[in-house]
């Protein structure tokens, strides 16, 4: 307890690591703490009705004053003499803001995206990746949030969720399921935090996909590759010369389009020849080593014209004035035309992963399965103490065996293109 002063205050410090706490001689109570980074604030400490010791914060200093901090001491500790506990009358007043505030899906979608971003919008759950919450919130946002936002929580019944479902789904199937995943994880964060008691967006029927097949044949990836090399030869096709390199190195490397799309040149290693993609980018959480074929590093070099790099991304946007990558939504878009302008039977980018692997594993190339999975990043198990090592530490992971896959697709796939490949041909170059 010392003697406060206006130099005092101003010329406190603490110790690295440590807090200062001055205590007011003339106002019992009063505390003026200062951090090891020089922050001052005011609080008072008393002790309620029950003797329980309580901590109120007045303000910074020097927004709060000496005199003025003494003021509100004795103010707050005359609200205490009469019986009432400022802090508990603080904590139940924020914890009905946020009630009402939550009480809507709007309010609750706030709180929702918030935690899904720190892993805390459910028990023992995983950060969401910002791609994952960013096409959420897109969802809600155009579909979910015109018909329930406004609504409190309490009044969307399971038949209302259900009617709105199914409306979704005739307009788009994948709309359908995308509403209904959203607005029952919501529901769900809803029952965690004791808003409501039952979640009515369970059992609420979707029109599931039917399982897709699509290979792309010979004469239409041939097709395709040309359209994304030379589109100014297709008619009435508008396809940027980078875009149309990020479509052919999707169907060089049988990467997903999100991680092709978000490809950054740190991840590029040339002398090793590899692109390692980062756990937070693969959709399985794990770092994903990927071997870059002679085409695949060719399509590096045409990414970059006069081999000058001005972003960090391979595959920048041409639209944001930030650096970022290309929009993962333009990357379907920009197929969706080709295929369009060309008249060839619908493909999407994810189809390229299978046309690929679908030929490494035909007697055109002959690459086992297993080695297969491995090049497309599905997840397996190793056994026993593999499967850990597997999953934390080796990132060369089978690294030879998938580059000669890679390679021999890339063999292939030149050959495809040329038109100098047959559907009966074998590619021998996986058994070299």
């Amino acid at each position: 307890m010392v003697k406060l002063t206006n130099d005092l205050l101003k010329n406190a410090a603490a110790e690295k690591g440590k807090r200062l706490e001055l205590r007011d001689d003339q106002e019992p109570g009063l505390i003026f703490r200062v951090t090891d980074k020089g922050v001052r604030t005011w609080s008072i400490r008393y002790r309620n009705a029950a003797g329980e010791q309580r901590r109120k914060q007045i303000g910074p200093y020097p927004s709060v004053s000496l005199a003025k901090a003494r003021e509100e001491a004795r103010k707050i500790k005359g609200t205490v003499a009469s019986g009432s506990d400022v802090v508990a009358v603080e904590r139940l007043s924020k914890a009905e803001e946020k009630r009402k505030r939550l009480s809507t899906l709007g309010g609750l979608a706030d709180a929702y995206f918030n935690d899904a971003a720190l892993g805390t919008h459910r028990a023992n759950a995983k950060a969401k990746r910002e791609s994952t919450i960013a096409e959420e919130k897109r969802i809600y946002e155009k579909l979910v949030k015109p018909e329930f936002g406004a609504e409190p929580l309490t009044s969307i019944s399971h038949a209302a969720i259900q009617a709105f479902v199914t409306k979704q789904s005739r307009k788009a199937k994948s709309n359908g399921r995308h509403c209904r995943n959203i607005i029952r994880q919501m529901m769900s964060y809803a029952v965690r935090l004791g808003l409501i008691e039952v979640n009515p967006a369970h059992d609420i029927a979707v029109v599931m996909p039917a399982a897709k097949e699509t290979v792309v044949g010979d004469e239409d990836l041939r097709a395709f590759w040309n359209a994304c090399e030379q589109p100014q030869e297709v008619e009435d096709l508008a396809l940027s010369r980078n875009m149309g390199v990020a479509l052919r190195m999707a169907a060089v490397t049988l990467q997903r389009g999100g991680e092709v799309i978000g490809m950054a040149w740190s991840e590029i290693d040339r002398s090793a020849r590899t692109w390692l993609i980062p756990a937070e980018r693969m959709k399985g959480g794990k770092a994903h080593l990927v071997p870059l074929s002679d085409l695949a590093m060719r399509l590096l070099d045409e990414a970059t014209p006069e081999g000058k790099v001005k972003s960090a991304y391979v595959f920048p946007s041409p639209r944001s004035k930030d650096d970022v990558p290309m929009d993962r939504r333009a990357f379907s878009r920009a197929m969706n035309r080709i295929i369009k302008a060309l008249e060839l039977d619908g493909a999407t980018p994810h189809d390229l992963r299978r046309t690929g692997a679908t030929n490494l594993t035909s007697e055109r190339v002959g690459i086992p399965r297993f080695i297969v999975s491995q090049v497309l990043a599905h997840s397996s198990d190793t056994g026993g103490a593999a499967a850990v090592t597997g999953k934390h530490y080796d990132l060369n992971d089978y690294l030879p065996e998938k580059r000669r896959a890679l390679d021999a697709w890339a063999a292939l796939l030149e050959q495809i293109v040329s038109g100098k490949a047959r559907a009966d041909n074998v590619v021998n170059m996986a058994r070299a």
